[in-house]
């Protein structure tokens, strides 16, 4: 294993027995001897279930890896593995470093213990001695902020507490890999914005971190790459915007398909495929087209505040971001949305709205005919550089839930112009009063 690799995955298989009662599982247990004897299959007893079928990856010291996937994907299990709380059924794993890990809530905990008396047992189970824990135990409780409750027995906590917690012995015990599994989603707003501050501060000290989330655009924002696993395959490895992308793209294209499976009609038009022209010449291509398409897009364009089109915009200039649908077979009267995501010039989503959100109520209009809509935008102070417009449109149903009739991912551009100096991504509109003395 070179030395500038933290962790390294070759070969990983990982196949677990499921058995119809729990009869099957005694009798494989009492009998193998006779099984071998008799040669019989021990196979009888169980069916195998592969949660991991070789994978294989490497993450280089002080790399941010994320990794994304559906539920029952394989992700759990990998991360068990790397903590060596699971053993592989084959392949090979090395890991070097120390590693402190949240993989569930309240793992390794004692739920009779106090949660100071937790904090010095967390700290042993990764090889910290008494003397390191004491050096470090102001910074865990004041990061967990959780007062009197240190000191009764964690049963008592809510679960919140238990992250507050379990995260402060974490992330202050200077590991040199952390692993995260969703634990940033919980606590409250202050904790959350304590946890991104501390685990940026990791990243600058060189922790290697892996961040499980199914959170695309924090695996976007806070990750250099991602894994996609899919069916306990390894799907896809790289850069982490792309990675995402790609994992989306695959969510939202089966969501599509079984929509119109249940809809049980079409356009009569493919879904066009990625780098695929439209037949319109107002209608830009994108970097991916999602959707069933039985209400789709027809023309889109930025317009200026003269009207005119234009591909670029400065501080607090308006633009109107124009958009016409055409419905293809969708009943008339359903609620309808329309909607824009902003991407910056990383791919990380940092703007987005639709008509439900901005109180404008839309129906679809009868088969066949179009319905215009404008955006008017006022922009921010925004770091300046290329910014990528998503446009989408969804049909609501009476659950709430949106259903994507056509989206065009990046389909279209917008420089952004700035006279005046920015250090991060946005500035806010400030103004400085000075009062001598």
């Amino acid at each position: 294993m070179s030395c500038d690799l933290a962790i390294s995955v070759e070969g990983l298989n990982k196949c677990f027995h499921i058995y119809e009662s729990p009869s099957h599982r005694l009798q494989q247990f009492i009998f193998p001897r006779l099984d071998r004897i008799l040669r019989r299959d021990p196979r009888a007893y169980f069916r195998e279930f592969w949660a991991l079928r070789d994978v294989s990856f490497e993450v280089r010291r002080g790399e941010t890896v994320g990794i994304v996937g559906k539920n029952g994907a394989g992700k759990s299990t990998l991360l068990q593995i790397l903590t060596g709380t699971l053993a592989p059924t084959s392949g090979s794993v090395q890991v070097r470093g120390r590693i402190a890990a949240m993989l569930e809530l309240g793992a390794g905990f004692n739920p009779e213990f106090t949660g100071l008396e937790n904090v010095f047992l967390n700290g042993a189970l990764i090889g910290m001695t008494k003397e390191e824990i004491n050096a470090r135990l102001d910074d865990i409780l004041a990061f967990a902020d959780i007062g009197d409750f240190i000191h009764q027995p964690v049963k008592t906590y809510s679960s919140g507490m238990f992250v507050r917690l379990a995260f402060a012995i974490q992330a202050n015990v200077d590991p040199e890999i952390l692993i995260v599994d969703e634990a940033l989603a919980v606590g409250d707003a202050q904790f959350v914005h304590r946890c991104m501050y501390r685990f940026h501060q990791l990243q600058e000290m060189g922790t290697t971190i892996l961040f499980v989330s199914h959170d695309a655009s924090a695996v976007k924002r806070l990750c250099d790459r991602a894994l996609w696993f899919k069916g306990g395959r390894l799907a896809a490895s790289g850069d982490s915007v792309v990675v995402v992308d790609a994992y989306l793209s695959d969510l939202f294209l089966k969501a599509s398909t079984a929509e119109e499976g249940a809809g049980g009609g079409s356009s009569g038009e493919p879904a066009a495929s990625e780098g695929e022209t439209p037949d319109s010449g107002e209608l830009p291509a994108g970097d991916r087209r999602e959707g069933g398409r039985l209400i789709e897009f027809v023309s889109m364009r930025v317009r200026g505040s003269r009207g005119r089109a234009i591909d670029a915009v400065g501080w607090g200039d308006v633009f109107h971001l124009h958009v016409r649908i055409r419905n293809n077979s969708v009943p008339a009267g359903e609620t309808l949305c329309l909607g824009y995501i902003v991407r910056d010039p990383r791919g990380i989503e940092i703007a987005s709205t639709n008509t439900r959100i901005e109180g404008i109520e839309l129906v679809v209009p009868e088969p066949g005919e179009e319905l215009g809509v404008e955006f008017s935008v006022t922009l921010p102070m925004i770091s300046p550089g290329d910014y990528s417009i998503t446009p989408s449109v969804s049909v609501v149903e009476r659950s709430g839930d949106f259903l994507i009739m056509d989206r065009i991912v990046n389909a279209l551009l917008l420089t952004v112009t700035a006279d005046a100096p920015i250090y991060t991504p946005i500035r806010f509109p400030t103004r400085i009063n000075v009062h001598p003395g």
